[in-house]
């Protein structure tokens, strides 16, 4: 093959890879907004001012404007799902302590964001999701873009899992 030709094919494959839009990451909604159900996976979207969670069908909508403090951490979670639980139960059962192991290997670190706003009706309410591992202070950088408040500067995620 000539470096010609295969240099055209290279510039023609980035090209249809640049042209693909960006999937929003899935985020689990642990707990705070209205609509949603608690642990439901979706989509975190930050554009035209409002910080949108969409979960299915369902979508549920904070206008930037309105957040006032927005906190940013790290944590170990067990994943796996029902999966997971089902492993868990059989490496309890595990000969000699074997199943530790396994039970180790299931846990992935996670990025928590928390957010803090006042309602239409002038009520405090927070928002806690999961984001997948170094998304939280990136989400936060495009919150306080977008006219979300913020009490100081956090310039490093605090990990709640060492002691």
């Amino acid at each position: 093959m000539k470096p010609n030709v295969l240099l055209a094919i290279l510039m023609g494959v980035g090209a249809a890879l640049a042209q693909q839009p960006d999937q929003p990451p899935n985020v689990r909604h642990v707990i705070g907004l209205d609509k949603i159900k608690r642990n439901a996976n979706g989509h975190l979207t930050i554009q035209n001012g409002v910080m949108q969670f969409t979960a299915k069908k369902t979508e549920a909508r904070v206008p930037a404007s309105s957040i006032e403090d927005i906190f940013v951490g790290t944590e170990t979670t067990q994943g796996g799902g029902t999966a997971g639980r089902v492993v868990k139960t059989a490496a309890m059962a595990a000969p000699f302590g074997s199943g530790k192991a396994l039970t180790l290997l299931m846990r992935t670190k996670v990025d928590i964001l928390t957010v803090v706003y006042r309602g239409a009706d002038g009520g405090v309410h927070g928002v806690i999701l999961a984001l997948p591992k170094g998304l939280a202070e990136t989400t936060r950088t495009q919150l306080v873009a977008a006219g979300a408040h913020t009490s100081a500067p956090q310039p490093e995620l605090k990990d709640r899992t060492k002691p």
